[in-house]
């Protein structure tokens, strides 16, 4: 009897879902991608056009640097694949494309479209793998380099709620980014240059905050019903 008693208490139990790990979490080393994909590229193109002259094509090359050297950087450092930096360079990269195949400036208004549709695309096709493509997204914002959560993220993956979860996210961002893509096109095709400009940043910046609404609202309801469910 006492043995009995003495192997439950040796037997691991087995791993719950926790769905607290969908909190959103300021990871170690955030900021600092954030700086090298997305703020100095930025700066860059502001400093090159407006303040250098530069044409527009020229600054985005530049800027695609930024991103391009700290995914090499991560990948010789850490073995890891900046995902939020090869984002921001397929963007940056589409735009170089978009506006040296039209010739036309008018369509850099459309730069962030092509970043935008491929992502959306990779991550509807990604819902056949195990681990979705905002498995991983997801995991650089939660994780960030901390190794002991990067651990506990990667068993998370033998947790059936939780991949159900982490395809749900990937099909509603990729739905969310495809139809920003096509509302960009529509804004940059169709409206006048001077409405267009102020549009389309309204449409990204707005569709991109309802989507990170809508995750900490999926993830608040998610913790709330595992810690129901642990009570």
């Amino acid at each position: 009897m006492n043995g009995s008693v003495a192997d439950q208490h040796d037997t691991p139990p087995s791993p719950a879902y926790d769905a607290s790990v969908f909190v959103p979490r300021f990871p170690r080393g955030l900021l600092r991608d954030l700086a090298a994909d997305a703020l100095l590229p930025w700066i860059a193109v502001q400093v090159l056009t407006r303040g250098w002259g530069v044409s527009t094509p020229a600054a985005v090359a530049v800027a695609a640097a930024f991103p391009a050297a700290w995914i090499a950087v991560n990948w010789v450092r850490r073995r890891r694949l900046d995902l939020i930096g090869l984002v921001i360079l397929v963007t940056l990269v589409g735009a170089i494309a978009v506006v040296l195949t039209t010739g036309d400036v008018r369509f850099v208004l459309l730069k962030a479209a092509p970043g935008a549709a491929l992502f959306g695309l990779a991550c509807l096709v990604s819902l056949a793998a195990r681990r979705p493509l905002m498995f991983f997204v997801a995991r650089q914002f939660t994780a960030g380099d901390d190794p002991a959560r990067l651990a506990a993220w990667n068993e998370r993956v033998g947790i059936a709620a939780f991949r159900r979860a982490m395809r749900l996210l990937t099909l509603v961002w990729g739905l969310a980014f495809l139809g920003k893509a096509i509302l960009w096109g529509a804004a940059a095709l169709l409206l006048p240059t001077n409405a267009a400009l102020i549009v389309i940043p309204t449409l990204g910046f707005g569709i991109l905050g309802a989507l990170f609404a809508w995750t900490i609202a999926f993830a608040r309801r998610r913790s709330t019903q595992g810690q129901g469910a642990a009570a």
